[in-house]
């Protein structure tokens, strides 16, 4: 679905492009996974197609020479469950994912786990779980996880909200972002929801 959604708001991009192609500016083709799914748009559409695709989860790598773009998107599942154990021969048992909470201000502490496949080739990627609430407010930021993914793109992590309050009535997002060398910026890569009252 997302790679579909890319390719209808990237032809759009095309379409408000052309223009400029024709007057002589350089063109840029836009793949998304080895595959090409664009042909030709104009160069100066590189930032706005940078910024979309961050809007929508992923990362652009443009080189201006061979005018090439291509869409890296990670695969982010992410639960949130009351509690994650490791068993001796390393399973991981997972108990209760947890649609909501019935009361607010109460100290809540939860559990999320991150799968990652198809992580962007870096050396040093980051990332951080970001607690938002309703009103679009950071209630409280996971520590940032360093993984090198030039050997192996997918990896898992989890990590424990410990005593935290809900202190709204609403939908709160557990965002996970992820960042590297390349990509300087964080970018929310996914994101699972809560709600807290009846």
């Amino acid at each position: 679905m997302k790679k579909a959604m890319l390719s209808a708001l990237l032809a759009l991009t095309v379409v408000a492009g052309v223009g400029s192609t024709a007057l002589g500016e350089g063109s840029m083709r836009v793949f998304l996974g080895g595959e090409r799914i664009v042909s030709s748009m104009g160069s100066s559409n590189a930032n706005s197609v940078e910024d979309l695709v961050n809007r929508m989860g992923g990362f652009t790598e443009y080189d201006q020479n061979s005018g090439k773009l291509e869409i890296v998107k990670p695969n982010v599942n992410i639960l949130v469950l009351e509690g994650i154990q490791q068993t001796r021969n390393k399973t991981v048992v997972f108990s209760n994912p947890i649609k909501g909470y019935s009361d607010k201000n109460v100290p809540r502490t939860f559990n999320v786990f991150v799968e990652v496949d198809e992580a962007p080739v870096a050396k040093d990627l980051r990332m951080q779980l970001v607690l938002i609430a309703p009103d679009g407010k950071e209630v409280e930021k996971g520590k940032e996880w360093k993984f090198s993914t030039q050997n192996a793109n997918s990896f898992y992590f989890s990590e424990p909200f410990v005593s935290t309050k809900l202190e709204s009535y609403g939908t709160y997002k557990v965002q996970v972002q992820m960042k590297s060398e390349k990509f300087k910026s964080y970018v929310t890569v996914g994101e699972n929801s809560f709600t807290v009252g009846r």
